[in-house]
């Protein structure tokens, strides 16, 4: 069985899975500015819903990001503390896949090869991968990876793969901004643990292992730096329109 944990958006939420990926126990999505410091009432939820105890876990997940800086903090920390004191290996997944894997099971029926993921990141940009659907495993091809899209550049940013399907809280966000070359999965609003425990059960080539490199993805710079390092950090970030990891 797998734990897994997402906390990369405005929701936090944690999931117990077969190996199979049936879902056994999920929590019901916490959301608010304080979601992901409740972490572990949605980790008591899924087991307790699940039937199972921590130490019947096999494996704990987490969704690596990118998104808010302070709940991928609270995320991974939580993941490899559990892990730890349970004597269990921990890794990770990027939410943008997660997401785009949950988009690609919502719209099966849609004609279109490319799935695009796109994460809120606020200061009116969004998170955003390019994935394309293959029929070998893990079933994902990434094209193009995590960049960083000023929410007004996102049209021309998605006039670039017609026909895709596109989700999640960036794209619900600026719905009145996607072209009309794209389909919009309005049911998949955001990662979730259900989908991060089937990015791990598939084999995800951005899989990480371990807790030397479970760690998260920003994506960017953070908000507010310590003064001692704002210069490097200033030094250090891409130009516009390159990507950020």
């Amino acid at each position: 069985m797998i734990l897994a944990l997402e906390t990369s958006s405005a929701t936090a939420s944690a999931a117990v899975v077969a190996k199979s990926g049936r879902a056994l126990g999920e929590s019901r999505p916490l959301t608010g500015a304080l979601q992901a410091r409740r972490l572990l009432d949605c980790v008591h939820e899924a087991l307790t819903t699940a039937g199972v105890a921590l130490d019947e876990v096999e494996t704990v997940v987490c969704g690596l990001g990118p998104g808010a800086f302070t709940g991928l903090r609270i995320g991974v920390a939580t993941a490899r503390a559990l892990a730890q004191a349970s004597g269990l290996p921990v890794a990770g997944v990027p939410s943008l896949e997660a997401l785009a894997r949950g988009l690609a099971a919502g719209a099966a029926g849609a004609s279109g090869d490319f799935i695009v993921p796109l994460i809120d990141g606020r200061r009116s940009e969004v998170f955003a991968a390019v994935y394309r659907r293959v029929s070998a495993q893990p079933g994902l091809e990434l094209v193009a990876p995590l960049v960083v899209v000023a929410v007004a550049a996102l049209p021309e940013f998605l006039e670039r793969w017609p026909g895709a399907v596109v989700g999640g809280d960036g794209a619900l966000l600026h719905a009145d901004r996607l072209p009309p070359t794209v389909v919009c999965e309005r049911a998949v609003a955001a990662p979730s643990a259900l989908m991060v425990a089937r990015a791990f059960l598939a084999g995800s080539p951005a899989l990480t292992l371990g807790f030397a490199k479970t760690l998260p993805i920003y994506g960017r710079e953070p908000d507010a730096l310590p003064r001692s390092s704002s210069a490097v950090g200033a030094a250090a970030a891409p130009s516009a329109g390159e990507p950020r990891r």
